[in-house]
This record gives structure tokens, sequence and C-alpha cells, in this order.
């Protein structure tokens, strides 16, 4: 379903892919900096219309946790995997290199994974304590809570897994440019990785804040509400 929703997940997630691709090209050593700002942003320019998840692991948690129904997070997760093939695209195009998210060198497929499940839970938990618990309502810290874990999780283990934590960004960057069999599996890979850190992260919350403490939210309007 095309809506205000699912055109604000498609150009959050294309801007935040766009700034990896150029970001990771440029090989700066700011680059997680870079990715952490535009998270920022775009969490509070697109909170009050869609939510601003910009990850399926993100959508997949808020279902989970009873802010969205499964039906409502499809056309989500389907806007935010468009965005960020195009935002890989755009970027490739711009910088004129493709990056892909890959494993570090003499690292091992268990080692990335786990790095891939530990860092999108953390992103997963501070998002559902920061911007689904009635408790803390209204406030103003949620964007830079969130683009913090993204910026710390790109520091601390982006040379082991590729630093994704994120499907839209793992499968986008694998679809818009350097394109391979070895890629893609990878890429599905850390997806899998990813919606498994958001489960954990969802029933972690319910068990720290019981539903009869958080009360319900509705994730399908500001991240905050």
């Amino acid at each position: 379903m095309i809506n205000s929703n699912t055109i604000t997940e498609t150009i959050g997630t294309a801007l935040l892919v766009f700034t990896i691709q150029v970001a990771v090209a440029s090989g700066s050593d700011l680059a997680p900096v870079a990715i952490g700002g535009i998270l920022i942003a775009g969490v509070f320019a697109g909170g009050p219309v869609s939510g601003a998840h910009y990850n399926p692991a993100v959508s997949f948690a808020i279902a989970l946790r009873g802010c969205m129904t499964f039906a409502e997070i499809v056309p989500y997760m389907i806007a935010q995997i468009v965005g960020g093939t195009l935002g890989g695209f755009l970027g490739g195009t711009v910088s004129g290199q493709f990056a892909t998210v890959a494993m570090g060198k003499h690292v091992h497929l268990l080692q990335a994974m786990l790095a891939e499940v530990v860092v999108t839970f953390a992103l997963c938990f501070v998002v559902l304590s920061v911007a689904t618990n009635p408790k803390v309502a209204d406030n103003h810290y949620y964007g830079l809570a969130i683009g913090l874990v993204v910026m710390s999780g790109a520091v601390g283990v982006g040379g082991i897994s590729g630093g994704a934590f994120n499907p839209a960004v793992a499968l986008g960057l694998s679809f818009s440019g350097a394109f391979s069999f070895s890629n893609l599996m990878y890429g599905l890979m850390v997806s899998v990785a990813n919606l498994v850190g958001g489960a954990i992260a969802a029933g972690s919350f319910l068990v720290c804040v019981p539903a009869e403490q958080s009360g319900t939210v509705g994730e399908t309007t500001p991240l905050t509400a």
C-alpha cells in the first residue's frame, strides 16, 4: 500500500543507505558518525509520520511488541527494502563505488552473525524502550539514542560483520551494485540474524516492561506516540 507512511519509510531508508554507500566509499574514519548522524536526523524527521523505522528488524520487533499488526508491517518492510536498494544505487552512482556488507578478514561466520544479532538486539531494545514506552512519551532524545546505537555498532563490529544491523541495508547494498550470489547469500544471512535480534529485543522488552505497565501504543503514528 502506497501512502504517506510507506513513502516516508522509503525516503528515510534510501537516505540512510545512500549515506552508508558514499561514506564507506570515501574511506573516511568518520563514516560511522555520518551514518549515525543521518539516522538521527531521519528519525526526528520521519517519526511524526511513519514512526521512522527504516529497518525491517525494528518493524518486526515493534509488531512483536504489539504496537502494529503483522499485516501493517509488511508494506513497511517492502518500502524499506525498496528504499535501501534505491539509496544504494544512488550512493554507488555518486561515489563511483558500490559497497556491500561483508565479513572482515579472518572472521568466522559465527562471529559475524553473533555480532549482527547482538547489535540489532541493542538497537531494537533501545527503540522499544525510548519510543514505545508511555512512561517516556514525548521525550526529545529518542532519535539521538537510536542513532548512537548504530554509530557505536558500526565502530565496534563493522570490521567483523560489515555492520548492517538492518535487512534493508544488507539487501539494499546486495541488490543495488556489486550483485553476486555470495553477496546475496551473506545479505540474507545477515537479514535473518537481524530479525532474530529484533525478536529477542521484543521478548526482553516485554519481560522488563510488562504489558500492564507499558500500556498500548500505536506505532503507525509517531514513534513516541
